[in-house]
This record gives C-alpha cells, sequence and structure tokens, in this order.
C-alpha cells in the first residue's frame, strides 16, 4: 500500500502547489511555457494516479488489471520525460542547434517507449507477473531507465550552461531547472535498483514543489510587474489619446471657428466691395444711356464699364473658390424651367457675340421637358462661364456655337449634354492637362489681353461634378475649342408640354410692359437708391424709398392692398434689417402680404444668404452691382400688371 499512500499524497500536492498553473495556462505573458508546463504537470499526476491504484490492485491481487494499470505507468512516465525535455527547451528559448537535438530526443524516446510498452504486452519485454501476482522486471525496463537518466542529464547539463551565462532571478530559476534534473537522475537510479519502492514518484513531488515556489511562482511574479507596467503604460497612452483628442477637438473647434470668420470677413468684404461696385457700374450704365454724351464720352464708359464687370468677375471667382475649398457650395434641389434657363443664357451670350461682332448659334436637339429638378443657377454658370470663355478667346468675325441634348434617362434621373465650340485662340496641347487646375493660364498675358482671373474653370469642374457630371475639352492652337458638359437633373412631376428643338440666335429680352408699376425700394445707401430709381425710370417704373426696413414695412402697410407691384429689398440696414422686414410684412393680416414680390436687391452674395433671403418669405435675390436686364427680367416674371383705373 505504501505506492498508494505516496501516488495519493504526490497527486494532492501537485495540484494545491499548482493549480494556478492549471486555471491560467493561456491567459498570460509566458502562455507557451505554461502551457507546455501544465501538459507536463498532467503527465506527472496521471503517473501518480496509476501509483495509487497499482497498490490497491497489488493487495488485493488484481492481476491482469495491475498489468494494465503498470502499462498506463510507463507511458505517463515516458509522457513526462518528453514534455519536460520540452519545457526545459521553451523556457530556455535558446533557438540552437541543441535546442532541436533535445527536442527530437524527447520525441525519439517517446516513440522507443510507446513501441516497447505495445510490445511487451504481446511478449514481456518490459515487465510481467507471475501467477501468485508478483512483479517481475525484465532487462529493457532498466534500459527505459537509463535512457531516462540520459535525457534528464541532457536537460541539466543544457540547462546549467545557460544557467551560467544569466544574473539576478533568472539564473536561480535556471539553477533550480538543472538541480531538479540532477535530482532525477539520482532517484531514477535508486528506482532501478529497487524498483518496488517509488522513489520516482518522490522525486517529481519534491522536484514540482521546488519548481512551483523557485520558477514558475517567481516567473509569475515577474510577469505581474511586467503587466503592470504595461497597464501604466495603456494608462500613459490613454492619457495621452485623451489630451490628443481634447486638442484635436480645440483644433478642430478653432479651425471651424477660423473658417465661419473667415466666411464672416468673405461676406463682409464682398458686400463693402460690391456697395460701391454698384454705384461705379450703375451709374455709369445711367450715363451711357444718356442720348447727350458724345461718342468719345460713350468710348471711356463702355471700358469704366468692361473694367467694372471685370473686378466684379474676379470677386465672384474669388468667394465662389472659397465656397468650393471650405465645402460651403451646394445645390438647390427644385424645379426649374429649362426653356427659361437657356433662354437667359442665350441673351447674355448672343449679346457678348453681337457686340464683339461675333456669329452665335445654339441648337437644341431633340426634345427636352419643360421642367427639370436641380440648381438652374448653377447650371446656368456654368454654361455661361464656357460660353463667355469662347466669346472671351475668339477674335471679331469668329463664331461660337452651342449645342444642347439629351445624353440619356433612367430611374428618374437625366443627364444632359451640353457643347460649346469656337473658332477662337485654341489652347495648347501643353497646357491642356492643366485647364482646369485653379490659377492656372497658358500664358501671363491672358490675364491683361483677356481678363483671365485663372479661376472660372476651376470653379467650372467643381460645380460640374457636384452636379455628378462630367466636363471634358478639345482644343487646338489657332483653330479653337470645344467644351463638353454632362451634368444629372432629376425628372419634374411637373413636365407639361415639351420644348422642341431648333435652332435660336437669343439676343433681346421677353419681351412684358412695366410702365405705370410702383414699386417699393428699402434701401439705406443713398446713392443706391438714386441708381435703382434711375435705372427703373428707364422702363418708365415709378419708386417710392424707404432708408430702412421698419420704414419699409410701414409704409406698405400704410397703403391699400395693390398699391406695390413689388418690393426692391436690400439686406442690411439699420433699425430693421431685410429679413426681418420680410417677415413682418409676410404676417401682416391683408390680402397682399402673402403675395406680394418681395426681391432681395444686396450686396450679400453667398448662397447662404440667398437660402436665408428665400426662407424669410422673398421670392427671388439678385445680387449687387445691379444688372438691369437681370433686375427687369425678374420684375417681368414676378409683377402683375397694375390696373390702369388704379394709377389714372
Amino acid at each position: 500500500m505504501t505506492y498508494s499512500i505516496i501516488g495519493i499524497l504526490a497527486a494532492i500536492i501537485l495540484v494545491i502547489t499548482n493549480r494556478d498553473v492549471f486555471l491560467t495556462r493561456k491567459t498570460d505573458g509566458t502562455a507557451d511555457t505554461r502551457h507546455t508546463y501544465c501538459w507536463f504537470l498532467m503527465a506527472v499526476l496521471c503517473y501518480y494516479v496509476t501509483d495509487a491504484l497499482w497498490g490497491v490492485f497489488d493487495e488485493y491481487r488484481m492481476t491482469k488489471i495491475q498489468f494494465a494499470d503498470t502499462t498506463l505507468y510507463f507511458v505517463a512516465m515516458a509522457a513526462a520525460v518528453l514534455l519536460w525535455t520540452q519545457y526545459v527547451v521553451d523556457y530556455l528559448e535558446r533557438g540552437n542547434v541543441f535546442d532541436k537535438i533535445l527536442r527530437y530526443t524527447g520525441w525519439a524516446f517517446f516513440v522507443f517507449e510507446i513501441i516497447v510498452i505495445t510490445l511487451n504486452i504481446f511478449h514481456p519485454v518490459m515487465f510481467w507477473f507471475d501467477e501468485n501476482g508478483v512483479y517481475h522486471a525484465e532487462s529493457i525496463r532498466h534500459v527505459t531507465l537509463a535512457i531516462q537518466i540520459l535525457m534528464f542529464l541532457l536537460t541539466s547539463a543544457y540547462t546549467l550552461h545557460v544557467t551560467i551565462r544569466t544574473k539576478g532571478k533568472v539564473r536561480r530559476r535556471n539553477l533550480t531547472i538543472g538541480l531538479f534534473g540532477i535530482a532525477m537522475i539520482v532517484l531514477i537510479a535508486f528506482q532501478i535498483i529497487y524498483p518496488l519502492w517509488p522513489f520516482y514518484a518522490m522525486g517529481y513531488m519534491v522536484g514540482t514543489c521546488l519548481l512551483h515556489t523557485f520558477v514558475v511562482e517567481d516567473e509569475k511574479e515577474e510577469y505581474r510587474r511586467k503587466l503592470e507596467k504595461s497597464l501604466l503604460r495603456e494608462q500613459a497612452q490613454k492619457d495621452e489619446l485623451a489630451e490628443s483628442k481634447k486638442a484635436l477637438v480645440a483644433a478642430l473647434a478653432e479651425a471651424e471657428r477660423a473658417n465661419k470668420a473667415k466666411t464672416v470677413f468673405l461676406s463682409n468684404m464682398s458686400h463693402e466691395i460690391r456697395t460701391p461696385m454698384n454705384a461705379i457700374i450703375g451709374l455709369n450704365t445711367i450715363a451711357a444711356s444718356d442720348p447727350t454724351a458724345s461718342s468719345e464720352v460713350k468710348k471711356h464708359l463702355e471700358k469704366i464699364g468692361v473694367s467694372a464687370r471685370h473686378l466684379l468677375e474676379i470677386i465672384n471667382d474669388i468667394l465662389d473658390m472659397s465656397r468650393i475649398e471650405s465645402g460651403r457650395m451646394t445645390l438647390k434641389n427644385e424645379p426649374f424651367n429649362f426653356s427659361r434657363a437657356t433662354d437667359q443664357v442665350n441673351s447674355i451670350i448672343g449679346g457678348q457675340c453681337k457686340d464683339k461682332g461675333l456669329a452665335y448659334k445654339c441648337t437644341l436637339n431633340g426634345k427636352f421637358d419643360e421642367c427639370y429638378v436641380g440648381d438652374a443657377m448653377k447650371l446656368k454658370q456654368i454654361l455661361i462661364n464656357i460660353l463667355g470663355n469662347a466669346v472671351k478667346f475668339t477674335p471679331e468675325g469668329g463664331s461660337v456655337n452651342f449645342e444642347v441634348a439629351e445624353d440619356s434617362r433612367s430611374d428618374g434621373k437625366v443627364v444632359l449634354k451640353f457643347v460649346a465650340s469656337d473658332t477662337g485662340i485654341g489652347i495648347s496641347k501643353e497646357f491642356l492637362p492643366h485647364i482646369f487646375d485653379t490659377f492656372s493660364q497658358e500664358n501671363s498675358s491672358a490675364a491683361g489681353s483677356y481678363g483671365s482671373t485663372g479661376l472660372g474653370m476651376a470653379i467650372t469642374k467643381s460645380i460640374v461634378e457636384l452636379m455628378n457630371g462630367t466636363i471634358s475639352v478639345e482644343s487646338e492652337k489657332g483653330k479653337g475649342t470645344t467644351f463638353t458638359v454632362t451634368v444629372t437633373l432629376a425628372e419634374s412631376a411637373a413636365k407639361g408640354s415639351e420644348t422642341a428643338g431648333g435652332e435660336a440666335a437669343q439676343n433681346g429680352s421677353t419681351g412684358v410692359d412695366l410702365t405705370g408699376c410702383r414699386i417699393l425700394l428699402a434701401e439705406d445707401v443713398q446713392v443706391n437708391a438714386e441708381i435703382v430709381k434711375m435705372i427703373l425710370g428707364m422702363r418708365k417704373i415709378e419708386v417710392d424709398t424707404a432708408e430702412n426696413g421698419k420704414i419699409a414695412a410701414e409704409m406698405f402697410a400704410s397703403h391699400d392692398p395693390g398699391y406695390y407691384a413689388a418690393i426692391l429689398m436690400d439686406m442690411r440696414m439699420p433699425v430693421m434689417d431685410g429679413l426681418e422686414s420680410t417677415r413682418v410684412i409676410r404676417s401682416m393680416e391683408r390680402p397682399d402680404a402673402g403675395t406680394i414680390p418681395i426681391i432681395a436687391l444686396t450686396a450679400n452674395a453667398f448662397d447662404d444668404d440667398v437660402q436665408r433671403s428665400l426662407q424669410a418669405g422673398l421670392n427671388a435675390h439678385l445680387s449687387k452691382p445691379i444688372e438691369p436686364a437681370a433686375l427687369f427680367g425678374t420684375l417681368e416674371e414676378l409683377v402683375k400688371l397694375p390696373d390702369p383705373e388704379r394709377n389714372s
């Protein structure tokens, strides 16, 4: 029963002292080593169980069962030796040739032991039991134990060799592993001499306790310290990340403030520049229309007008580019009359061509819906930019052609194609790839000769891409240029009749007689008010003026419904601005409060300004400087003709 007592005691001690190894073999930083060590302990535990059962079976002379138990005993012994060699190699992590030799030797011994044990089942070569149940050892048993002595000798010699080169706690751990091997050598030797005494089991029992105390626990403590340092580093990284996040949030807020400040600055500058520009262009237009002015004076006025409009184009381009770069350029998504939009483009370009002595032809190929859904203003900007360039870079006597066609239609989306071609100066092959770059000009004389800012094409391309379209260009120096643009619009529910294709040469306006209409003008700058009055006077329109929004609302309220045909509302005025004045007028309880056309006539030219105007109840938004054609066109579209009897 000695075997049983020793086996049970050793198993209990093994489980108690190494329970943490069984529970955490894959959860710490030494996962590979701890995993191998755990399997080694399990093999030793199986060895102890067979030892304990062997004593019981021997006491009651259960020979056949005892034979099976002894067979498992030798299998567990071989597995323990194999796993011990693997543990030593994994623990030392030297990665040299001897590592491989030791690892393969362990496997070779295990395979040899399994073969011998299997043979022993059929023919006793290791051990056997006589009819009285007495255990007898054969020579092969001693050979296998001798091989085990050699294996432990190799692991000990290797470990002690490494130990000499280490220091501190690592050296103590290595020394413990090496001494364990030497102790096992001694005890296996005793086991050979005294086969019925449990020296082997006692060696493993004492050795595993020492390994746990001086190696596993020490290694565990070292890992704990590493883990604490790792946690401290992780916390420091989290703190650093939190600080970086705060800095990023602060930087983002600062960038947003800067962007907002930039927008406000540009809006203010736009307003401040457009206000005097309105006076310059307006007075120039009026002076040029004076029949008493000499031809020489009119030539000077024409040059002033060209320069002023060029300056206005530069301002518009810079504002557009700023909106694009800041991501603030947005597209409207509303129905618009396609025929009216193309007519307006043709009116502008046709007039420019007539003034310059160019032939202009617009061809509508196929049929088009009366209305599409999209941003009519941006679409016109694209076409006017491209066609305006064609006019600008085509010498007198040349021609500009504009073709429109439907490219495709599916799922409620319509792709329209616009082709603008001219017989102008053309673009060189070297510059063609850079045509859409910002501030790009083919030569430095372009700005002086043709008034180019180098932003128009970059802005046009950005707007085209916002409209899910494409833009391409073909050109040959001295032979002209062709731009092809596609944009995606949505079908409108109110299709109405279709616009038939054909040719058109657009020069004039719609025409509608505004004579006798009375307009209420809210404008705080006296010179601007005078200019608007003179421009409207060209069409014999009567004008009442108010110097701020509050007075405008009071004047509207003090007259009968229908007295005013429309209101022209400046946005920035003292006392009450145009937006608030519009809200006050729209909220009045009178029949024309919600229907009278209120048109923003302001130097605020940003998309945000337009949206705020429309949300406040205005019907249209016209930017200063005032373009008489645009002003009259808007009035003709929105104003109802006055009752002749009322003005008599």
